[in-house]
């Protein structure tokens, strides 16, 4: 027979092993941030995509973080350095941004979304992306971008086809001149 302290010592060793079980899970699982902290992620990542749009190389050095890295959706890897060399690429071109959704771990921050990028006003890309923010020294910094192309932007069969039927005409017009000129020798 089982003493009664012995029960209880048992029982408090099972409450302890549920309570850690149940705390590892709970503390395994994203916060959704408060509407504060999103409001800032969000005018974060509007100034940081400015920046960038804008070819504001100042503005954008102060927000992407020294271990930022970037995974292009063409497939191009970068840090800050090798990023910082072709700043301002972008320069001129919009975005729309869709289906965002934002996710906090402690001190991380991890947007996702679709990004609609055009030049004036054509669409020219549609990606998945996926942006990771820390932050660290009483800001948050930019550190790491993803991006995976949704595929061809559906307005492409049109300007291809309408490529293709000027340089259908182009070339008609070329061989018509030749057939008229060498109708008009013989």
């Amino acid at each position: 027979m089982h003493k009664p302290g012995q029960f209880y010592l048992h029982l408090s060793f099972v409450l302890f092993a549920i309570f850690c079980g149940l705390s590892q899970t709970a503390f395994s699982q994203f916060l959704a941030p408060s509407d504060s902290l999103s409001k800032v992620l969000v005018a974060n990542e509007a100034k940081m995509f400015h920046a960038i749009l804008t070819a504001d190389k100042v503005s954008a050095d102060k927000m992407i973080g020294e271990d930022y890295i970037t995974i292009d959706a063409d497939g191009a890897m970068e840090n800050k350095t090798e990023m910082m060399k072709t700043f301002g690429r972008f320069k001129g071109a919009t975005v729309s941004l869709h289906d965002k959704q934002i996710r906090t771990y402690g001190n991380l921050s991890i947007i996702t979304g679709r990004a609609r990028f055009y030049m004036k006003s054509i669409l020219v890309a549609e990606v998945f992306y996926t942006e990771t923010w820390v932050y660290r020294n009483n800001q948050f910094y930019f550190i790491g971008w993803q991006g995976t192309m949704t595929g061809v932007p559906s307005n492409y069969p049109v300007i291809f086809s309408i490529l293709a039927l000027i340089i259908v005409y182009l070339v008609a017009r070329v061989v018509i001149k030749r057939v008229r000129r060498s109708g008009a020798k013989g």
